[in-house]
């Protein structure tokens, strides 16, 4: 039974466990009051930077944003009602961690915090000319100052500008925060500054006066934007976005400001205390906060980093190059090309490139040479060819001249025995498939043997040239024409032939060799018979 019991409960206690693993952790509620409205480049930034932050601690927060538009609207008459308002809104709504940005906002969370957020940890940001002693009088309560120093802030701008003997400053006291910093700089700067340089105040002025002063300073001069003009438009103040911008178009002097948000409105650079810093290190110390660290063990921030920074743009405008600019000075606005942006990329790739370059600099530098060298290669080999064809013709044309001469007499350049049997294979072969007749001639020379003992064999050779030569175009009686002398002939005083004559048809042969036997015989007959005559087939002879 004990032991049941024992089981049941570890089963009970691991279901538990279970269950609360089961259920999603709840997420910590901040409530963000801003001093001024949504599209004030500065509280933009801080909120943004804030954003950013806690979003990357991972950590599940519920986000609300109030604002009190102090900037446009003055820190009057409203503050009560919109105090009402958010006691309304928030009565059963109580956040984990208060955080107000800038000096309204810090009044109006002393005025009614213990109204509105009884109890809640309080982080403040942006806060100017933060008292050192009221960190004393703060109760769970921490955060980080904007403290901005025109001294400093001048000194950098006079760095830059060496040459400048006039310093134009635009202050106004419209709100707690300006009038703080004209106060500041009236009775703390201005007397040090003017023992080196002519200082001209502009205060709560409108654009026409603005630009009036500034016609008619001299061009060593610099502006500083420490407040704002007291335009109206719509019914409010503009905005210090939109005052920057009409001033700094008025301008014919570089403009230096001391918040950031002021950048992109025509200021040229500044000393500044970036609205980026003081909404990081707000959202750092909230999360300290929510991990269990009172705020009043979290020190005041009194002395934020600042940062040197410059417009691109308007540094072209004015001819400031970035030489003159402090080491440390980081430059906004230029253009993004596609140097500045991937120059490693760029570097690697242009590298990859060349040596890409290189080994197909190589490989074409190969192929060159390798087409030369085939190049070479087939004009050896068509002069290879050439030289084949030629001594093939040579060779044919030797061939068909040895195969001429094989068939000719040398003497005489008639057809030779050889070229005879070849013609009368032939022609009794033709004979044999048409049975048309076919006649045969044996022609000697009479007593030839005797011509060449009376006369030599030069003139012999000579003599069967002669007849060689005519034989084709006259027989027998074009020889006798001739009348070469013979004197040792015993038929005539002239050179003679004989000659054999056989016609023959294809029934009456038997075949080549017995019709050359037959006309040879005839030739026989015709010398027998006394020379000089031709004996036809049959036997018969007929003298010429």
């Amino acid at each position: 039974m004990l032991l049941l019991l024992s089981v049941a409960a570890l089963v009970a206690v691991h279901a538990i466990a279970q269950s609360a693993a089961s259920e999603p952790t709840a997420a910590a509620r901040i409530v963000f009051i801003n001093s001024y409205h949504r599209g004030y480049s500065w509280s933009d930034a801080i909120e943004r930077a804030l954003r950013d932050e806690l979003a990357r601690s991972g950590r599940p927060i519920e986000l609300s944003f109030e604002y009190l538009d102090s900037r446009r609207f003055g820190y009057g008459d409203q503050i009560p009602l919109i105090a009402r308002t958010l006691a309304a809104k928030y009565r059963a709504y109580r956040p984990e961690v208060l955080v107000v940005c800038d000096n309204p906002a810090f009044e109006f969370a002393m005025q009614y915090r213990e109204q509105l957020f009884p109890g809640v940890p309080l982080v403040f940001c942006g806060y100017n000319d933060f008292p050192p002693e009221t960190a004393r009088w703060l109760n769970n309560a921490t955060g980080v100052t904007e403290a901005t120093s025109i001294e400093d802030s001048v000194a950098m701008a006079l760095k830059v500008h060496p040459g400048t003997h006039t310093l134009a400053f635009i202050t106004s006291t419209a709100n707690s925060t300006n009038a703080r910093i004209a106060e500041a700089a009236e009775f703390a700067i201005f007397p040090q500054l003017r023992q080196r340089f002519d200082v001209v105040e502009i205060r709560d002025a409108p654009m026409a006066r603005i630009r009036q002063r500034l016609a008619e300073l001299p061009s060593s001069t610099l502006v500083f934007l420490a407040g704002q003009t007291n335009e109206h438009t719509n019914g409010r103040a503009i905005s210090p976005d939109e005052s920057a911008s009409l001033i700094t178009a008025a301008s014919p002097f570089p403009v230096y400001a001391f918040w950031d948000s002021d950048l992109g409105h025509g200021v040229l650079g500044g000393h500044f205390v970036t609205a980026h810093q003081q909404g990081e290190t707000a959202a750092r110390m909230a999360l300290r906060i929510l991990d269990g660290t009172p705020a009043d063990r979290i020190p005041v921030v009194m002395q934020a980093p600042t940062e040197d920074i410059f417009d691109a743009r308007v540094m072209r405008r004015f001819g400031v190059s970035a030489d003159q600019l402090p080491a440390s000075a980081r430059i906004i606005g230029q253009d993004t090309s596609a140097w500045t942006t991937y120059r490693g990329q760029i570097i690697g790739i242009s590298a990859l490139l060349a040596l890409q370059g290189a080994l197909i600099a190589l490989l074409l530098r190969q192929s060159r040479g390798r087409r030369k060298a085939l190049s070479e290669l087939d004009r050896e080999r068509s002069l290879l060819e050439q030289h084949v064809a030629e001594r093939t013709r040579a060779l044919e044309a030797a061939n068909t001249q040895l195969a001429h001469l094989s068939r000719t007499d040398k003497l005489t350049g008639l057809a030779n025995r050889r070229h005879l049997d070849l013609v009368l294979e032939t022609e009794f072969a033709r004979l044999g498939r048409s049975g048309a007749p076919l006649s045969l001639i044996m022609i000697d020379i009479d007593y030839f043997k005797q011509f060449n003992d009376t006369y030599g064999h030069v003139m012999g050779d000579e003599c069967l040239r002669t007849v060689g030569h005519l034989l084709a175009e006259r027989l027998r009686q074009s020889i006798a024409d001739l009348a070469i002398a013979h004197t040792s002939s015993p038929v005539a005083r002239y050179v003679t032939v004989s000659i054999g004559v056989l016609t023959v048809h294809p029934a009456a042969i038997e075949g080549v060799h017995s019709a050359v036997s037959q006309v040879d015989r005839h030739l026989y007959a015709a010398k027998q018979q006394g020379r000089n005559r031709v004996v036809a087939s049959g036997g018969q002879g007929r003298q010429h």
